[in-house]
């Protein structure tokens, strides 16, 4: 194996090991804030009624 080779190597393992870096914060964020940002899209997808108009709005059927 030559110089060349040993550093292409040696860029891909560094790359491999950012991704790797990248993808352990993205799977912390995510475990830590997941069930907040279900709840967000869960309102915005279903929001609930109170009476004939969405709660906190002035929105009525």
């Amino acid at each position: 194996m030559n110089n060349e080779q040993k550093q292409l190597a040696q860029g891909l393992v560094e790359y491999a090991l950012i991704l790797v870096l990248v993808a352990v914060v993205v799977i912390g964020i995510l475990t830590i804030l997941g069930p907040q940002i279900g709840n967000i899209f869960s309102r915005l997808v279903a929001p609930s009624y109170c009476g004939s108009c969405i709660c906190g709005t002035s929105i009525c059927n």
